[in-house]
Protein backbone atom coordinates (compact mmCIF):
# COMPACT_ATOMS: atom_id res chain seq x y z
CA UNK A 1 0.00 0.00 0.00
CA UNK A 2 2.72 2.36 0.87
CA UNK A 3 4.26 2.37 -3.01
CA UNK A 4 1.00 3.69 -4.13
CA UNK A 5 1.16 7.11 -4.65
CA UNK A 6 -0.87 9.48 -6.45
CA UNK A 7 -0.42 8.70 -10.57
CA UNK A 8 2.99 7.76 -9.62
CA UNK A 9 4.34 4.69 -7.71
CA UNK A 10 6.53 5.32 -4.29
CA UNK A 11 9.33 3.14 -4.47
CA UNK A 12 11.16 4.19 -1.97
CA UNK A 13 10.88 1.14 0.51
CA UNK A 14 10.31 -2.34 -1.83
CA UNK A 15 9.55 -5.65 0.03
CA UNK A 16 10.52 -8.75 -1.69
CA UNK A 17 8.89 -12.10 -2.17
CA UNK A 18 11.26 -15.00 -0.54
CA UNK A 19 12.64 -17.38 -3.00
CA UNK A 20 11.03 -20.18 -1.35
CA UNK A 21 7.60 -18.76 -2.39
CA UNK A 22 5.28 -19.62 -5.30
CA UNK A 23 3.90 -16.31 -6.93
CA UNK A 24 0.69 -16.62 -9.15
CA UNK A 25 1.84 -15.24 -12.57
CA UNK A 26 -1.66 -13.53 -12.55
CA UNK A 27 -0.18 -10.92 -9.98
CA UNK A 28 2.37 -10.02 -11.75
CA UNK A 29 2.64 -6.26 -12.70
CA UNK A 30 2.57 -5.30 -16.54
CA UNK A 31 3.34 -2.10 -17.76
CA UNK A 32 0.05 0.43 -18.04
CA UNK A 33 -1.30 -1.49 -15.28
CA UNK A 34 -3.54 0.75 -13.13
CA UNK A 35 -3.63 0.44 -9.37
CA UNK A 36 -6.29 1.05 -6.53
CA UNK A 37 -5.61 1.32 -3.17
CA UNK A 38 -8.41 -0.33 -1.30
CA UNK A 39 -7.35 -0.06 2.49
CA UNK A 40 -5.02 2.90 4.49
CA UNK A 41 -5.86 5.77 6.67
CA UNK A 42 -9.31 7.61 5.66
CA UNK A 43 -7.01 10.53 3.90
CA UNK A 44 -4.85 8.13 1.96
CA UNK A 45 -7.00 5.22 1.11
CA UNK A 46 -8.33 5.06 -2.49
CA UNK A 47 -5.03 6.17 -4.34
CA UNK A 48 -4.44 5.38 -7.71
CA UNK A 49 -1.45 4.64 -9.22
CA UNK A 50 0.05 3.52 -13.13
CA UNK A 51 3.02 0.87 -13.54
CA UNK A 52 5.61 1.93 -15.56
CA UNK A 53 7.83 -1.34 -14.86
CA UNK A 54 9.90 0.99 -12.77
CA UNK A 55 11.56 -2.76 -11.47
CA UNK A 56 12.02 -5.94 -14.00
CA UNK A 57 9.68 -8.27 -11.72
CA UNK A 58 7.07 -6.98 -9.78
CA UNK A 59 3.58 -8.28 -8.31
CA UNK A 60 0.88 -6.53 -5.96
CA UNK A 61 -0.46 -7.59 -2.68
CA UNK A 62 -4.11 -8.33 -1.42
CA UNK A 63 -4.89 -4.83 -0.62
CA UNK A 64 -4.48 -3.58 -3.87
CA UNK A 65 -6.71 -4.42 -6.53
CA UNK A 66 -5.36 -4.11 -10.14
CA UNK A 67 -7.94 -2.53 -12.71
CA UNK A 68 -8.92 -4.06 -16.15
CA UNK A 69 -10.96 -2.39 -18.47
CA UNK A 70 -13.20 -3.58 -21.18
CA UNK A 71 -11.33 -3.70 -24.82
CA UNK A 72 -14.24 -2.23 -26.40
CA UNK A 73 -14.09 0.89 -24.15
CA UNK A 74 -10.08 1.27 -23.61
CA UNK A 75 -7.76 2.54 -25.83
CA UNK A 76 -4.78 3.30 -23.47
CA UNK A 77 -4.81 2.27 -19.60
CA UNK A 78 -2.66 4.85 -18.56
CA UNK A 79 -5.40 7.28 -19.85
CA UNK A 80 -7.90 5.94 -16.83
CA UNK A 81 -4.97 6.12 -14.61
CA UNK A 82 -5.15 9.79 -14.58
CA UNK A 83 -8.88 10.12 -14.94
CA UNK A 84 -9.60 8.24 -11.72
CA UNK A 85 -6.48 11.49 -10.59
CA UNK A 86 -8.83 13.79 -11.43
CA UNK A 87 -10.51 15.86 -8.69
CA UNK A 88 -13.43 14.51 -9.10
CA UNK A 89 -12.89 10.90 -8.56
CA UNK A 90 -10.24 11.87 -5.88
CA UNK A 91 -13.40 13.74 -4.16
CA UNK A 92 -15.86 10.37 -4.92
CA UNK A 93 -13.63 7.79 -3.96
CA UNK A 94 -13.15 9.71 -0.65
CA UNK A 95 -16.90 9.62 -0.11
CA UNK A 96 -16.85 5.73 -1.36
CA UNK A 97 -14.38 4.95 2.39
CA UNK A 98 -15.81 3.23 5.31
CA UNK A 99 -14.05 3.12 8.77
CA UNK A 100 -11.91 4.82 11.18
CA UNK A 101 -9.74 7.89 11.08
CA UNK A 102 -6.74 5.68 11.34
CA UNK A 103 -8.21 2.04 8.72
CA UNK A 104 -10.54 2.97 5.97
CA UNK A 105 -11.33 1.23 2.83
CA UNK A 106 -13.53 1.04 -0.37
CA UNK A 107 -15.01 -2.26 -1.05
CA UNK A 108 -15.34 -3.17 -5.08
CA UNK A 109 -18.67 -3.62 -4.86
CA UNK A 110 -19.23 0.39 -4.11
CA UNK A 111 -15.66 1.31 -6.33
CA UNK A 112 -17.24 -1.00 -9.59
CA UNK A 113 -20.50 2.32 -9.51
CA UNK A 114 -18.17 5.08 -10.03
CA UNK A 115 -18.61 7.30 -13.00
CA UNK A 116 -15.68 8.59 -15.10
CA UNK A 117 -15.64 10.39 -18.98
CA UNK A 118 -14.58 7.88 -21.67
CA UNK A 119 -13.48 9.85 -24.82
CA UNK A 120 -12.58 7.76 -27.76
CA UNK A 121 -9.57 5.22 -28.05
CA UNK A 122 -7.35 7.89 -29.75
CA UNK A 123 -8.30 10.45 -27.44
CA UNK A 124 -7.28 8.29 -24.31
CA UNK A 125 -3.90 7.65 -25.97
CA UNK A 126 -3.24 11.52 -26.89
CA UNK A 127 -4.25 12.62 -23.62
CA UNK A 128 -2.16 9.97 -21.87
CA UNK A 129 0.74 10.60 -23.97
CA UNK A 130 0.88 14.39 -23.31
CA UNK A 131 0.45 13.71 -19.38
CA UNK A 132 2.92 11.30 -19.45
CA UNK A 133 4.96 14.46 -21.15
CA UNK A 134 4.43 16.47 -18.09
CA UNK A 135 5.21 13.62 -15.88
CA UNK A 136 8.71 13.52 -17.07
CA UNK A 137 9.74 16.96 -16.04
CA UNK A 138 7.79 16.33 -12.85
CA UNK A 139 9.82 13.18 -11.86
CA UNK A 140 13.09 14.81 -13.42
CA UNK A 141 12.89 17.84 -10.61
CA UNK A 142 11.86 15.04 -7.82
CA UNK A 143 15.35 14.02 -8.83
CA UNK A 144 16.95 16.59 -7.86
CA UNK A 145 15.39 17.28 -4.76
CA UNK A 146 16.42 14.01 -3.58
CA UNK A 147 19.84 14.62 -4.52
CA UNK A 148 19.54 17.56 -2.48
CA UNK A 149 17.97 16.14 0.49
CA UNK A 150 20.89 13.54 0.45
CA UNK A 151 23.18 16.56 0.47
CA UNK A 152 21.66 17.78 3.76
CA UNK A 153 21.38 14.29 5.28
CA UNK A 154 25.08 13.83 4.79
CA UNK A 155 25.85 17.47 6.66
CA UNK A 156 23.21 16.77 9.27
CA UNK A 157 24.88 13.39 10.31
CA UNK A 158 28.04 14.68 9.84
CA UNK A 159 27.40 17.88 12.46
CA UNK A 160 24.86 16.54 14.66
CA UNK A 161 25.52 12.69 15.01
CA UNK A 162 29.02 12.52 14.66
CA UNK A 163 29.15 16.42 17.00
CA UNK A 164 31.22 17.65 14.27
CA UNK A 165 32.59 21.30 14.96
CA UNK A 166 32.00 24.51 13.18
CA UNK A 167 34.10 26.89 14.52
CA UNK A 168 35.83 25.17 17.99
CA UNK A 169 34.53 22.28 19.86
CA UNK A 170 30.91 20.95 20.82
CA UNK A 171 32.31 19.16 23.20
CA UNK A 172 30.59 21.72 25.69
CA UNK A 173 27.40 20.63 25.12
CA UNK A 174 25.37 17.55 26.93
CA UNK A 175 23.32 14.74 25.72
CA UNK A 176 19.73 14.56 26.75
CA UNK A 177 16.70 12.53 26.51
CA UNK A 178 14.50 14.71 24.16
CA UNK A 179 11.75 14.10 26.81
CA UNK A 180 13.61 16.29 28.49
CA UNK A 181 13.95 19.03 26.66
CA UNK A 182 10.24 19.66 25.09
CA UNK A 183 7.09 19.33 26.24
CA UNK A 184 4.20 17.22 24.54
CA UNK A 185 0.98 18.15 22.98
CA UNK A 186 -1.56 15.96 21.26
CA UNK A 187 -3.82 16.55 18.97
CA UNK A 188 -7.37 15.14 17.05
CA UNK A 189 -9.58 15.04 14.70
CA UNK A 190 -12.84 17.45 15.70
CA UNK A 191 -16.38 15.72 14.59
CA UNK A 192 -16.28 15.71 10.18
CA UNK A 193 -19.90 16.00 10.38
CA UNK A 194 -20.54 19.42 11.70
CA UNK A 195 -19.60 22.11 9.03
CA UNK A 196 -19.00 24.63 12.33
CA UNK A 197 -15.32 22.82 12.68
CA UNK A 198 -13.90 23.05 9.22
CA UNK A 199 -12.96 25.24 6.63
CA UNK A 200 -11.75 28.19 8.95
CA UNK A 201 -8.54 29.69 8.67
CA UNK A 202 -6.33 27.51 11.12
CA UNK A 203 -4.50 24.50 9.22
CA UNK A 204 -4.99 21.38 10.23
CA UNK A 205 -2.12 19.19 10.39
CA UNK A 206 -1.84 15.29 9.10
CA UNK A 207 0.24 12.75 7.51
CA UNK A 208 -0.36 14.49 4.04
CA UNK A 209 0.60 17.55 4.61
CA UNK A 210 3.83 17.19 6.69
CA UNK A 211 6.40 17.07 4.53
CA UNK A 212 8.92 19.32 5.38
CA UNK A 213 11.09 21.29 7.35
CA UNK A 214 8.90 24.27 7.61
CA UNK A 215 5.04 23.74 8.41
CA UNK A 216 2.34 26.74 7.37
CA UNK A 217 0.12 25.40 5.82
CA UNK A 218 -2.21 22.37 4.86
CA UNK A 219 -5.24 21.34 2.83
CA UNK A 220 -7.42 21.20 5.63
CA UNK A 221 -8.48 23.82 8.01
CA UNK A 222 -10.25 24.73 11.70
CA UNK A 223 -12.43 27.38 12.87
CA UNK A 224 -11.52 28.07 16.69
CA UNK A 225 -14.76 25.83 17.46
CA UNK A 226 -13.26 23.16 15.66
CA UNK A 227 -9.80 23.23 17.67
CA UNK A 228 -11.59 23.56 20.85
CA UNK A 229 -13.90 20.48 20.12
CA UNK A 230 -11.24 17.62 18.90
CA UNK A 231 -7.92 18.90 18.17
CA UNK A 232 -4.93 21.11 19.62
CA UNK A 233 -3.27 24.07 19.02
CA UNK A 234 0.47 24.20 18.49
CA UNK A 235 2.67 27.16 18.99
CA UNK A 236 5.01 28.57 15.77
CA UNK A 237 7.89 26.97 17.13
CA UNK A 238 6.64 23.59 17.76
CA UNK A 239 8.44 20.61 16.28
CA UNK A 240 5.63 18.57 14.63
CA UNK A 241 6.25 14.59 14.61
CA UNK A 242 4.38 11.63 12.79
CA UNK A 243 3.84 9.02 15.41
CA UNK A 244 1.01 6.70 13.03
CA UNK A 245 0.99 6.50 9.93
CA UNK A 246 2.10 4.34 6.69
CA UNK A 247 4.68 7.02 5.40
CA UNK A 248 6.51 5.48 9.26
CA UNK A 249 7.97 2.60 7.54
CA UNK A 250 9.74 4.06 5.16
CA UNK A 251 10.77 7.65 6.52
CA UNK A 252 10.57 10.26 9.42
CA UNK A 253 8.27 13.48 8.59
CA UNK A 254 9.36 16.08 11.02
CA UNK A 255 9.02 19.61 10.71
CA UNK A 256 8.37 23.28 12.67
CA UNK A 257 5.14 25.16 12.69
CA UNK A 258 6.25 28.42 11.55
CA UNK A 259 2.66 29.85 12.33
CA UNK A 260 0.00 28.55 15.54
CA UNK A 261 -1.53 25.57 13.92
CA UNK A 262 -3.63 22.44 14.74
CA UNK A 263 -3.28 18.71 14.18
CA UNK A 264 -4.70 15.65 14.18
CA UNK A 265 -4.16 12.30 16.42
CA UNK A 266 -1.11 10.99 14.29
CA UNK A 267 0.87 13.76 15.04
CA UNK A 268 2.48 15.03 18.11
CA UNK A 269 3.67 18.43 18.63
CA UNK A 270 6.66 19.40 20.65
CA UNK A 271 7.68 22.48 22.60
CA UNK A 272 11.18 23.44 22.82
CA UNK A 273 12.26 24.22 26.71
CA UNK A 274 14.49 26.89 27.12
CA UNK A 275 17.97 26.45 26.00
CA UNK A 276 17.01 25.08 22.92
CA UNK A 277 16.67 26.87 19.89
CA UNK A 278 13.16 25.56 17.54
CA UNK A 279 14.70 25.31 14.12
CA UNK A 280 17.80 23.21 15.84
CA UNK A 281 15.43 20.99 17.53
CA UNK A 282 14.25 20.32 13.97
CA UNK A 283 17.24 19.20 12.68
CA UNK A 284 18.79 17.52 15.59
CA UNK A 285 15.83 15.14 14.92
CA UNK A 286 16.01 14.41 11.38
CA UNK A 287 19.63 13.67 11.71
CA UNK A 288 18.34 10.61 14.09
CA UNK A 289 15.92 9.82 11.94
CA UNK A 290 17.26 6.19 11.70
CA UNK A 291 17.16 5.37 15.08
CA UNK A 292 13.18 6.77 15.49
CA UNK A 293 12.86 4.27 12.39
CA UNK A 294 14.06 1.74 14.79
CA UNK A 295 11.61 2.79 17.12
CA UNK A 296 8.62 2.46 14.47
CA UNK A 297 6.18 -1.12 14.85
CA UNK A 298 3.58 -2.22 13.06
CA UNK A 299 -0.40 -2.23 14.18
CA UNK A 300 -1.65 -3.86 11.06
CA UNK A 301 -2.89 -3.41 7.78
CA UNK A 302 0.33 -1.54 7.35
CA UNK A 303 0.53 1.28 9.40
CA UNK A 304 3.30 1.98 11.19
CA UNK A 305 3.44 3.51 15.28
CA UNK A 306 6.27 5.24 16.48
CA UNK A 307 6.09 4.81 20.11
CA UNK A 308 5.81 8.12 21.98
CA UNK A 309 7.72 6.74 24.97
CA UNK A 310 10.77 4.98 23.57
CA UNK A 311 11.01 8.51 21.17
CA UNK A 312 10.84 10.79 24.78
CA UNK A 313 14.18 8.68 26.04
CA UNK A 314 15.64 9.22 22.60
CA UNK A 315 19.16 11.05 23.38
CA UNK A 316 19.84 14.24 21.02
CA UNK A 317 22.88 16.44 21.07
CA UNK A 318 22.42 19.96 22.95
CA UNK A 319 25.56 22.52 22.50
CA UNK A 320 25.08 26.01 23.93
CA UNK A 321 22.81 28.12 22.01
CA UNK A 322 25.62 29.87 20.11
CA UNK A 323 26.68 26.29 18.65
CA UNK A 324 22.81 25.77 17.78
CA UNK A 325 22.43 28.83 15.82
CA UNK A 326 25.71 28.00 14.03
CA UNK A 327 24.75 24.40 12.89
CA UNK A 328 20.44 25.87 12.08
CA UNK A 329 22.83 28.57 9.95
CA UNK A 330 24.67 26.16 8.00
CA UNK A 331 21.91 23.86 7.53
CA UNK A 332 19.11 26.38 6.68
CA UNK A 333 21.02 27.19 3.26
CA UNK A 334 20.48 23.99 1.82
CA UNK A 335 16.74 23.58 3.17
CA UNK A 336 15.83 26.43 2.17
CA UNK A 337 16.94 25.75 -1.40
CA UNK A 338 14.93 22.11 -1.28
CA UNK A 339 12.29 24.29 0.18
CA UNK A 340 12.40 26.25 -3.31
CA UNK A 341 12.59 23.37 -5.07
CA UNK A 342 9.64 21.92 -3.40
CA UNK A 343 7.59 24.85 -4.10
CA UNK A 344 8.33 24.68 -7.52
CA UNK A 345 7.37 21.15 -8.07
CA UNK A 346 3.89 21.89 -5.84
CA UNK A 347 3.29 24.61 -8.85
CA UNK A 348 4.66 22.08 -11.45
CA UNK A 349 1.98 19.57 -10.25
CA UNK A 350 -0.79 22.43 -9.84
CA UNK A 351 -0.08 22.82 -13.32
CA UNK A 352 -0.62 19.32 -14.73
CA UNK A 353 -3.51 18.90 -12.21
CA UNK A 354 -5.34 22.09 -13.92
CA UNK A 355 -4.07 20.38 -17.41
CA UNK A 356 -5.77 16.92 -16.43
CA UNK A 357 -8.76 18.43 -15.55
CA UNK A 358 -9.05 20.06 -18.66
CA UNK A 359 -8.24 17.15 -20.75
CA UNK A 360 -10.33 14.35 -18.29
CA UNK A 361 -13.11 16.87 -18.58
CA UNK A 362 -13.25 17.20 -22.33
CA UNK A 363 -13.24 21.07 -21.69
CA UNK A 364 -9.79 21.11 -24.10
CA UNK A 365 -9.84 19.02 -26.74
CA UNK A 366 -6.73 17.11 -28.71
CA UNK A 367 -6.31 17.18 -32.08
CA UNK A 368 -6.40 13.53 -32.62
CA UNK A 369 -6.72 11.13 -35.93
CA UNK A 370 -9.68 8.39 -35.29
CA UNK A 371 -8.56 4.97 -36.44
CA UNK A 372 -10.54 1.57 -36.75
CA UNK A 373 -9.05 0.83 -33.13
Amino acid sequence: MGNIARVNMDLSRIEYIPDSETVSPSHRLRYGDVLFNTRNTLDLVGKVSIWRDELPIAYYNSNILKLEFKPEYCGDSRYFGYALNSAESVESIRNLATGTTSVAAVYTRDLLKLEIPVPSKSEQRAIADTLEDAERLISSLRLLIAKKQAIKCGMLQELLARKTALKGSLSSGREAPLGEVTTWLSGGTPNRNNPAYWGGTIPWISAATLRHSRVHDSDQHLTVAGVRAGSRLAPAGATLVLVRGMALHRETRIGMATRPVSFNQDVKALIPKPGVLPEYLVYALQARSARVLDLVSSAGSGTGVLDTQLLQRLPVWVPNETNQRRIVTVINAVDRNVEALDRLLFKMQAVRQGFMQQLLTGRTRLPVKESAT
